[in-house]
Formats: structure tokens, C-alpha cells, sequence
């Protein structure tokens, strides 16, 4: 069955302290179906597109909520003139984004500790904009929210990517791309129209609700399937595989063009402001 309650942050952790995926840990973002962009390369376009949406000036400090292995942050600091506090609950994350920002000569101005988002240990009003690149997908979303519009300040802009269920309920509760998102310990799946609510719930202002999944999602389940296709498990890794019932896990190793097909979901592209 899909996922029905939010995981616990723990176990996310655990999960993602078990993944290596060789620093691409994120969605890509590609101008239409027919572009042909590595995975690598569309991946650092949608932190730039996310860059793009803060609207942040000059000396501004971010937060990302749920920084993975610190990709997109190095990359914003090195194009910007910001600080960054990255945030995951990974510690295994926290240490291997720790040494990307020193690599890359920003860990002077971006750094990386263990917390949850749904408690941040910043006090109110600590950032000037904040973002999440498909982090959000393994919380609560009201919490989350609430937390987020918390350490930001009034004016500050909210960018996050997010998924949603396209099926409207229990059409498409056996495919395997539900089953995956219940093997990825995501939250239950929201639905397309869901943001106005929840930004109002959490004090914020909707800006753009933008459905990006043609250009996002279903691109990315594409190159999943190519790599699958020749043997390469760095995104899709054998933890989350092996957490696959019998069927589901034969389906995927046996036949992964079945991902490129699966449109089960959408993604959702979300900028908020804090009044």
C-alpha cells in the first residue's frame, strides 16, 4: 500500500546515510521532452531556476531545508553573493557536503549540520529566503511550512519542488511508481490544487504554483530508466530496490523502461513569500 503516514525523521536519515549516488541527488529540469541534457547537467538548471525564484539580494542568507549532498548550495554560493546553512538528517550527508563546500572553496560562507525541519534550531526570523528541492516529500508539509515561515524574514521567498498524486486517489495505488514512493519513505502524496491551503495554514503567501512535470519529473524517470536499462543503480540504489516486494522488485530490475511510462505522479515547482 502507498505511504499513509509521515515517515519518522530518523528513519529518512538512515535511509539516506545508506545512499551514494555520486553527488546527483535531485530532480533536473529540462526546456521539453525532446532535450537530450545529461542528468548531471539539467539537475544543476533546476537549482538555478530555484535560485532564480528566491529573488534574494546581495549578501542575503538562505537555508536549505533538506540539503542532500550540498550540490545545490555550493553551487549558489559560488555564483552569489550569499551564506548558506544547509540542513539535513543525514549525518552521513551532513559530512560529505561538508567536504563539497570546503572542495569548492565556500565553506566559508556555506555549511552543513543535522536537523529536522519540522523543529529547526534557528531562532525567528534567522534567513532571508529559504528553499527545498524535493526534501519536503518526506515530511509533514503543514509543519514544515510552519517552520520554514518561522526563521525567515517578512518579504523572504519560499522556493521547494514537491510532488503530487495525478491519479486523484486509489487509481494508481498498485503501479510501481507508488510503490517506490513508499520504498523512498515519502509522505502521503498531496494533491495538485493542495498549496493555497497549506501557504495560508502556514502564513504565507503563494507566489506561483508552477506544474513543472513534463519538464522535471517525467524527464527524470526517463534517464532512471536508461540507467537502469544499463546496469548503473546510483539513483534508484539497492536499498530502496530491495525494499520492493518480489513483483515490484523484478519489475524494475527486468523491465525499467516501466518508469519511463509512469505518470502516475506529477511535480510541482512552488515559490511562497512571507508577508
Amino acid at each position: 500500500m502507498p505511504q499513509k503516514t509521515i515517515p519518522d525523521p530518523r528513519d529518512v536519515g538512515e535511509l539516506y546515510d545508506q545512499i551514494d549516488n555520486k553527488g546527483v541527488l535531485h530532480f533536473g529540469y529540462w526546456e521539453s521532452l525532446e532535450d537530450d541534457t545529461p542528468l548531471e547537467a539539467a539537475a544543476d538548471r533546476l537549482t538555478d531556476v530555484v535560485a532564480e525564484n528566491l529573488r534574494f539580494a546581495p549578501g542575503a542568507s538562505l537555508v536549505d531545508v533538506g540539503c542532500g549532498l550540498g550540490t545545490p548550495a555550493v553551487r549558489i554560493a559560488r555564483q552569489a553573493d550569499v551564506s548558506i546553512v544547509g540542513i539535513t538528517v543525514s549525518a552521513e550527508q551532513v559530512r560529505k557536503a561538508g567536504e563539497r563546500a570546503a572542495g569548492a572553496g565556500v565553506a566559508d560562507r556555506v555549511s552543513f549540520q543535522l536537523a529536522d525541519a519540522m523543529a529547526m534550531p534557528f531562532a525567528d526570523g534567522s534567513f532571508d529566503a529559504a528553499y527545498a528541492l524535493e526534501s519536503i516529500i518526506h515530511m509533514d508539509r503543514r509543519a514544515a511550512l510552519r517552520e520554514i515561515a518561522r526563521v525567515i524574514r517578512p518579504g523572504g521567498h519560499v522556493v521547494l519542488t514537491d510532488l503530487y498524486d495525478r491519479t486523484g486517489g486509489t487509481a494508481g495505488e498498485r503501479s510501481l511508481i507508488h510503490f517506490l514512493a513508499q520504498a523512498w519513505l515519502m509522505s502521503p502524496l498531496i494533491g495538485r490544487d493542495d498549496y493555497p491551503g497549506l501557504a495560508a495554514d502556514a502564513g504565507l503567501e503563494v507566489v506561483e504554483v508552477r506544474d513543472v512535470t513534463e519538464n522535471v519529473l517525467w524527464k527524470t524517470l526517463q534517464q532512471l530508466g536508461d540507467q537502469l536499462a544499463a546496469g548503473d543503480h546510483s539513483m534508484v540504489p539497492e536499498v530502496i530496490v530491495d525494499s520492493l516486494d518480489e513483483e515490484h522488485r523484478e519489475e524494475i530490475i527486468e523491465t525499467p523502461a516501466a518508469l519511463q511510462g509512469a505518470h502516475e505522479l506529477g511535480c510541482l515547482l512552488v515559490t511562497l513569500r512571507k508577508p
